[in-house]
């Protein structure tokens, strides 16, 4: 997938590439799934060797990660320059417990920090050859590229209660269920639309605030035509 499309995308007339052996991705995956059948099965004899598998799961996330991303960008080539991600497992382990404590202390309420952190560690440490990736954004603009869509859909459903109780008060020989079952119909929709509205604005908001050397990088998509792509 990933060969189809770097070999498709073009820049300045040299196409990338990516150099990943297929199989060693494949074992990789087949590794974690069966490490997850083998804490499954074993959850079911023991409750104590459950846990210290999960929590030992668990502690192991940041060094997937970190080897992840890793091996992505050493396979990820544009012409003759690779790419290298210099992330340390240190600053991994570090940015997984400063993300753990902001989400207890703040309830989850400020998840999208994590996810600015997350960003910051990738792409603060990824270069192209010899040049270097920059973000620039800070945690604010990633709580309103995340937030702004519940807001605006929390606002559209209180309008359209409002209007939709309105009609219902004036009558017409519609009755409640009728009112109701559309008021659900629009949530329903409304609903679909948040999560990927938020995959959409962080993808322009990471990328409008990223720069390559003295480069800056601008997203020219609509957050509505992504977040349809996305739905």
């Amino acid at each position: 997938r990933l060969r189809y499309f770097y070999g498709n995308t073009e820049l300045i007339k040299r196409r990338f590439d990516f150099t990943g052996i297929p199989h060693k991705i494949l074992l990789g995956r087949l590794i974690a799934i069966g490490i997850y059948v083998a804490i499954s099965v074993i959850s079911n004899y023991s409750v104590k060797a459950m846990l210290i598998g999960v929590v030992a799961l668990y502690l192991a996330v940041p060094w997937l990660i970190r080897a992840t991303i890793r091996f992505k960008a050493r396979n990820s080539k544009f012409g003759n320059a690779r790419f290298y991600f210099s992330g340390s497992n240190k600053e991994a382990y570090w940015v997984f417990l400063k993300c753990i404590v902001i989400n207890l202390f703040t309830l989850g309420l400020f998840f999208p920090v994590l996810v600015w952190m997350y960003k910051r560690y990738c792409l603060d440490h990824l270069y192209a050859g010899q040049l270097k990736f920059k973000l620039k954004a800070d945690w604010p603009a990633y709580m309103r590229a995340m937030y702004m869509p519940v807001f605006i859909f929390m606002a559209a459903m209180a309008v359209l209660a409002a209007v939709l109780g309105l009609m219902y008060s004036m009558g017409g020989g519609l009755g409640i269920k009728y009112y109701t079952g559309l008021f659900l119909l629009a949530y329903f929709i409304g609903y679909l639309f948040v999560w990927p509205l938020m995959m959409a604005r962080i993808f322009i908001t990471s990328w409008n605030s990223t720069s390559i050397n003295r480069s800056r990088f601008t997203a020219g998509c609509s957050q509505w035509r992504y977040a349809w792509i996305i739905l």
